[in-house]
């Protein structure tokens, strides 16, 4: 059993505020008692979740370098058909999570011509016409090919069928290249076949001639190709020369240079960077994409093995198509080429409720639980086995690191629970010693789905959170019960109000991770999420490792948890901060004001801002309606009010008038739409504000906001329920008193929320049992530098000197690049520490861990 505890044991302390922090480094405190233990940190805390979404896999970390390789990316998924362009479910089956009813989800389809990534040219007097054929296919699971049919030319006359790869395909010089692919021919085509990289200007990186391909019957042809020169935009060339007819299948393309030298293997450079973050486990393969956008067009590991031009290939949520290249087996392999746990996650009969949600009936589920039985006897189970034997048959005799297993993806309620005690109950019977996962879908551990489920050993929870929840929800993790199920945070990530990754976020990870590691009795596992994300295909707004055909670079987040993973304690110690009184005198949110609405009509008016008894402002828009500037939607006057009538989000009106410490009042009436109204204040310009949103999320609640960029939001306060829905035709009194550090919001006189700016420094100190280090990790969220002293009881003398690493930038919104993809990492250094009175200053706007050295 897990002991409880309070906030108030061995963690760390949260006391200065969103910018209060100004001139020189401030002096502060950080207490750290090492006769006051925590829990103990595991060594499974830091691992990864792999997906295949934004191309994370296909022209991602599967070094295949051919799009479309086996001519099938035009089919339509199955439980699907195309319809106006989209794919819609086929045939129309309920919702799992609210049947009777259907869905009415529909997704646009992708691909535009027959044969994707691929075209077809051909020059100097040549001809010919190209379809796909399931004439003779090279084998059942992939029955479509490439067919060309060559018309009769000179000997200068050529076709050539191009490859785009995953937008251009990344060329070295001097290094090789893999290529094999299948063809036949009729008997009239008797031409040599060239193959070749090229830049797009035409420029033969390298090629290869191939005397003859002449056949009736499939055959395998390969070469190795050595490039002469490079290019980040190649394109791969096949040229056709003379007549007759050619059918091409699986076309691949693998650079000789793979992760551990594997065949059919992966980009050694988003490998390696997955590998640095040294992770304890693996969870793959989803997340969405494990559930299917029908639950017929699923994945199955059973697809996934083999011979690759075998593998048909799945059909990502996410809106592309899969080769399967990166398998099960490729996938458990992974995991022991980098000395980690396997974390498989497997469909529940359920595909994703955010897109078809159709599903299997329970009664139904028997073949879905041996499907699992079948995985987990593929990766563990003794060679005298049917799937150990097809292991060893595959090249691997030994077991693979399968550890955990999860039962489906998100999945929640009481209909998921009875569902999950079938499989749970399946799998411990005959596989005891795996760890099994239960899903809670996405948010808090969901208390309705663990009413109906008999046993339960972990828990997964999943948490996309805004710029700074976790610096005003420090307390999250306490407030579970303990001794019930250790928890598995399996996706989480700062991920509004943060560009696509900034300092900021990296900022609001590092506390997120401090939060887990103080509650490491409870939080035995965590993965950020999304891993990796394509530049050409941005699927998901935040990402930790970006790349594109030829670069690559992990975000200011990603070295912030390989810092803090590599620096792991073994547990944690009582830590304590203290900051002295800070100068609120300088107001925290000086402005202008504005008014706005998101999916909504509504009108304005009786606008008046005031200090005291002093009027600073008050609205006329009969006569004076051009003080305000109409910056989106359809801004009008109407009896003396100003109405917005448009719909969309962020409509916006603001005036050019600055206040700071005031009081806001006005009258706002909703007069159509889906949510209420919006008061921005201390606004900077037009995409840059905070606002008081009263009606959000359809008229449910209320929350402070942040607007940055125009349209990106974020909340700086947590969600509130109102008491009721704002109505439609009422005039409701609202005010906004802006104080120097805090904002209060009333509605009809009654105080509906309060903001005030969160904390912005927080510390936690662990031990290193092997080495004896206290390591102390430190957050300052701020924009100065702090200095504290640092204050240890029970630990015996200090070395005095420590070493320090650190990850710091001028301005929270700062970010890594393609261009300088190692602008913002950590630097470590030694410093120097007075034994008797150690100090230390932390820069503004940065990441810290100092390991501190004592005598034995």
């Amino acid at each position: 059993m897990m002991k409880m505890h309070t906030m108030k044991q061995w963690l760390f302390c949260v006391l200065a505020a969103c910018g209060q922090f100004s001139g020189n480094a401030q002096q502060a405190s950080i207490s750290i008692d090492v006769t006051k233990p925590g829990s103990s940190i595991p060594p499974t805390l830091h691992g990864i979740f792999f997906e295949e979404i934004s191309h994370a896999g296909e022209g991602g970390i599967y070094a295949e370098l051919i799009q479309n390789r086996g001519f099938e990316e035009s089919r339509i998924p199955a439980g699907t058909k195309l319809e106006n362009g989209f794919l819609v479910p086929w045939p129309e089956k309920p919702h799992f999570m609210i049947e009777p009813k259907k869905t009415d989800w529909k997704l646009e389809w992708p691909y535009k011509t027959q044969w994707p990534a691929w075209s077809v040219v051909s020059k100097n007097g040549a001809g010919a016409d190209v379809s796909l054929s399931e004439d003779k296919p090279l084998n059942s699971a992939t029955p479509k090919s490439l067919q060309i049919i060559l018309k009769k030319t000179d000997q200068n006359g050529s076709t050539d069928v191009i490859n785009e790869g995953f937008w251009g395909i990344k060329v070295n010089a001097g290094e090789y290249y893999n290529l094999v692919f299948y063809a036949r021919t009729d008997e009239a085509y008797k031409a040599p076949v060239n193959v070749s990289l090229q830049s797009p200007d035409g420029k033969i990186l390298s090629s290869h001639q191939f005397q003859t391909i002449n056949g009736k019957n499939w055959k395998k042809y390969s070469c190795t190709l050595k490039a002469d020169a490079g290019d980040d935009k190649a394109r791969f060339v096949i040229s056709l020369r003379g007549s007759g007819q050619v059918w091409l299948d699986f076309v691949s393309l693998f650079p000789a240079k793979t992760f551990k030298g594997r065949a059919n293997g992966l980009r050694t450079d988003l490998a390696g960077l997955i590998e640095g973050l040294k992770p304890s486990f693996v969870r793959w393969p989803g997340g969405c994409y494990v559930e299917g956008i029908t639950i017929e067009s699923a994945p199955d590991w059973k697809n996934t093995i083999g011979p690759l031009e075998s593998r048909p290939g799945t059909f990502s949520p996410w809106g592309y198509w899969s080769s399967d290249g990166f398998g099960y087996h490729e996938y458990l392999q992974f995991c022991e080429d980098i000395k980690a746990d396997a974390l498989y996650v497997f469909n529940a009969g359920v595909s994703c409720e955010y897109r078809s949600g159709t599903y299997v009936p329970e009664q139904d589920l028997q073949p879905y639980i041996q499907n699992a039985l079948d995985a987990i006897e593929y990766a563990i189970g003794p060679v005298t086995t049917k799937y150990g034997r097809m292991r060893a048959a595959n090249g691997h005799a030994k077991p693979f690191p399968l550890k955990y297993i999860e039962i489906g993806n998100e999945q929640h309620g009481p209909k998921y629970a009875s569902r999950y005690n079938l499989f749970y109950e399946a799998i411990r019977k005959k596989y005891p010693s795996l760890r099994i996962m239960a899903s809670m879908g996405i948010g808090d551990v969901n208390q309705r789905t663990l009413n109906g489920m008999k046993e339960v050993d972990i828990v997964d929870e999943h948490a996309y959170k805004d710029a700074y929840w976790s610096m005003r929800n420090t307390d999250h993790f306490d407030k579970y019960k303990r001794g019930q199920w250790d928890m598995y945070v399996g996706e989480y990530a700062t991920n509004a109000g943060v560009g696509a990754g900034n300092m900021r976020a990296a900022l609001a990870d590092a506390v997120y991770i401090l939060g887990m590691e103080r509650n490491a009795d409870l939080v035995k596992w965590s993965s950020y999420a999304p891993l990796l994300v394509n530049a050409n295909d941005v699927d998901w707004p935040v990402n930790l490792i970006n790349f594109d055909a030829a670069k690559s670079f992990g975000r200011i987040s990603y070295y912030t948890i390989k810092m803090f993973s590599d620096n792991r304690a073994d547990r944690n110690i009582t830590t304590t901060v203290e900051l002295p009184p800070v100068n609120t005198s300088a107001p925290l949110f000086t402005g202008g004001i504005g008014l706005g609405t998101w999916d909504t009509q509504a009108e304005f008016k009786d606008i008046e801002v005031s200090r005291g008894d002093k009027i600073l402002y008050r609205s006329d828009f009969i006569n004076n309606e051009k003080e305000w500037s109409k910056i989106r939607g359809e801004w009008s006057v109407k009896d003396g009010a100003f109405a917005q009538t448009a719909e969309g989000p962020q409509r916006l009106a603001m005036t050019a008038q600055q206040f700071d410490t005031c009081t806001i009042s006005l009258k706002a009436r909703r007069t159509g739409g889906l949510n209420a109204f919006m008061i921005p204040f201390a606004v900077k310009d037009s995409n840059t504000y905070l606002r008081a949103h009263i009606g959000s999320w359809w008229n449910a609640s209320c929350v402070f906001e942040s607007v940055t960029g125009g349209y990106e939001v974020a909340g700086i306060s947590d969600q509130k329920r109102l008491a009721k829905p704002i109505e439609t035709g009422r005039w409701y009194d609202v005010r906004v008193v802006v104080g120097t550090e805090k904002v209060d919001c009333y509605l009809d006189g009654e105080l509906l929320m309060s903001y005030t700016p969160p904390p912005k420094v927080f510390a936690l100190a662990g031990h290193d049992d092997k080495t004896g280090e206290i390591i102390l990790k430190m957050v300052n969220a701020g924009n100065t530098p702090l200095k504290t002293a640092i204050n240890i009881n029970g630990a015996g003398n200090l070395i005095p000197e420590a070493m320090l690493s650190s990850i710091a930038a001028a301005s929270d919104l700062v970010e890594n690049s393609f261009d300088k993809p190692a602008l913002y990492v950590p630097v470590v250094k030694k410093v120097k520490l007075d034994p008797l009175k150690p100090e230390i200053e932390w820069p503004a706007f940065s990441v810290n861990v100092l390991r501190i050295k004592v005598k034995k």
